[in-house]
Order: structure tokens, then C-alpha cells, then sequence
């Protein structure tokens, strides 16, 4: 608010053609203002640098999870060709269901795959 006043004043003084009028519209901003504004970049650099941080850690995690879910696709795409075989030839338990062979066969193919 103040370096609002000090502009108006120097502004009208500068206009009025008084001595000294182009020195008070050309001073410095004082130095607190400097500080706060300097304060204000470090922190909005600190937010970046969190942020870019963070996107890091997603497309990790991202990353970590599409390998569990192609690891997870390839057994049931497995278990799921030897369901139809089994079914076939007539190998399959007569209470036998799909999600029962899916969890067994998904047990015993995971220690292999780790």
C-alpha cells in the first residue's frame, strides 16, 4: 500500500515539474521487500522441487504396479490355457469351478514367477 502512495506522490510530483521528482520515482524498493520476494521465490522453488518429487515417486509406483499386474495377466492367461485343457480331456473335478482352479493354479505358478 505504501509503494502505492510513493508512486502517486512521485508521479504527481514528476507531472507538477518539481526538483527531485525523478529521484523519489527511481529509488529502490526497500530492502524488506526484497527479502519477501526473495522468500517468496526459495518457497515457490521448494513447492517445484516437492512436486517434481512426487511426480518421481508416482511414475515409480506406477511403474512397480503395471509389472505386479503384467506378472499377475500372464499366470491367469497360463492357468487359463490349462483350464481348457484340462476341461478337454476331462482332467477337471466335477465341483470344479473356474475361480477354485484359478486360485490354485495362481498359488502354485506365483513362487516360480518371484
Amino acid at each position: 500500500m505504501s509503494r502505492i502512495i510513493v508512486a502517486v506522490v512521485a508521479a504527481a510530483l514528476a507531472l507538477a515539474g518539481l526538483p527531485g521528482a525523478s529521484a523519489i520515482a527511481q529509488t529502490p524498493p526497500a530492502k524488506e521487500a526484497t527479502d519477501k520476494a526473495d522468500a517468496k521465490s526459495k518457497s515457490a522453488e521448494e513447492r517445484k522441487a516437492k512436486r517434481a518429487e512426487a511426480k518421481k515417486a508416482r511414475a515409480e509406483k506406477k511403474a512397480k504396479a503395471s509389472a505386479a499386474r503384467t506378472a499377475v495377466r500372464d499366470r491367469q492367461k497360463q492357468c487359463g490355457m490349462e483350464w481348457r485343457e484340462a476341461k478337454k480331456a476331462g482332467k477337471v473335478e466335477e465341483n470344479m469351478t473356474w475361480p477354485k482352479y484359478w486360485s490354485a493354479c495362481n498359488t502354485r505358478l506365483k513362487p516360480k514367477a518371484g
